[in-house]
């Protein structure tokens, strides 16, 4: 093993540089050269991927992002994308590529696999919704910037007795709601494996108000709602304040906690480690804390695990 490539692709997820860079550190303990490439499939396609030195990684891994940035790409969904990315790994002798990212990344990967055998996946996604995985890099950070959000939001809230409707990322998987919600104290949370209705919602807030929260919060997934057109409508109905916020990319970025950052570098030396024994096809995974390799084409056959246990504990709001 003397080439490993190196790249991010999807959406960016905090941790991918602490990835990179304690991959890079294993390469170099090894005498592998690690490549990054740029903009994920993209650059490969373009051929754009450099040797990376140790100033290139140098304090990465307290950054978010991606340094090597990232994209989607509609030429790699083709068979001609993809031959000219076997040219390209070809032609600059890569011995494996290390792909991080989620669900599209991974089923770039199957194809790709089929004529460029020596590939592995690293999950990287602020979603948590490959449901092989009890974790991927980016969602603990997700979940406490969502957290300091919704504190903070809260506090304004309170002191004008304000009713708020706040939209948290996940594509179609609750978990950053679920866990953002109950660590927050929110009031509600509805999430695509909990749906409500608009009218329900409202009933819910009613008995809230009832009991003496002056100021619910209501923390919902995205895709779910126009939370600022639920909000006009409760504000109507109730006669109460209320305000829609969608908090957005702020999940995303920012420093990756100490949990993503430490499942980033086991992540990475996992990878490293099975690539220079010429170990392939696999993407890797975290169950029961321990790392553990589930088969490329396997991993779409497990469903995202919505943790009903937690949900029913300290979300559901029902009578012990």
């Amino acid at each position: 093993m003397k080439k490993i490539a190196v790249l991010t692709s999807g959406g960016d997820a905090p941790g991918m540089n602490a990835c990179i860079h304690s991959m890079f550190q294993t390469c170099a303990l090894n005498n592998v050269a690690l490549y990054g490439v740029r903009r994920g499939y993209s650059g490969l396609i373009e051929g754009d991927l450099y040797k990376l030195k140790y100033e290139d990684v140098r304090n990465i891994n307290n950054i978010g992002g991606s340094f090597l940035g990232t994209s989607r790409c509609k030429e790699f969904e083709t068979p001609e994308g993809r031959q000219k990315v076997l040219e390209i790994l070809q032609k600059n002798k890569i011995d494996c590529l290390i792909a991080i990212g989620g669900d599209g990344t991974f089923s770039g990967l199957i194809e790709l696999e089929k004529i460029y055998p020596n590939v592995i996946g690293i999950p990287g996604t602020i979603d948590n919704d490959l449901g092989y995985t009890e974790r991927t890099i980016g969602f603990d950070t997700a979940v406490n910037n969502a957290v300091n959000a919704i504190d903070i939001i809260q506090q304004t809230m309170i002191a004008n007795r304000r009713i708020s409707i706040i939209e948290t990322m996940g594509r179609h998987c609750g978990l950053i709601a679920l866990h953002s919600a109950t660590a927050g104290n929110a009031s509600i949370v509805v999430t695509s494996e909990k749906p409500k209705t608009e009218e329900e919602l409202e009933e819910l807030i009613k008995i809230q108000v009832k009991r003496g929260n002056l100021a619910p919060c209501v923390v919902v997934a995205e895709k779910l709602f126009d939370v600022n057109a639920l909000a006009r409508r409760l504000e109507k109905n109730l006669g109460i304040e209320a305000r829609g916020i969608v908090l957005g990319y702020i999940q995303r970025g920012g420093s990756p906690t100490v949990s993503d950052r430490i499942l980033a570098m086991r992540y990475a030396v996992e990878s490293v480690t099975n690539a220079i024994a010429k170990k392939f096809g696999f993407v890797l995974g975290l169950r029961a804390d321990k790392i553990i390799k589930e088969s490329l084409n396997n991993f779409k056959n497990f469903s995202p695990n919505f943790e009903e246990e937690l949900f029913e504990q300290f979300c559901a709001r029902k009578k012990i």
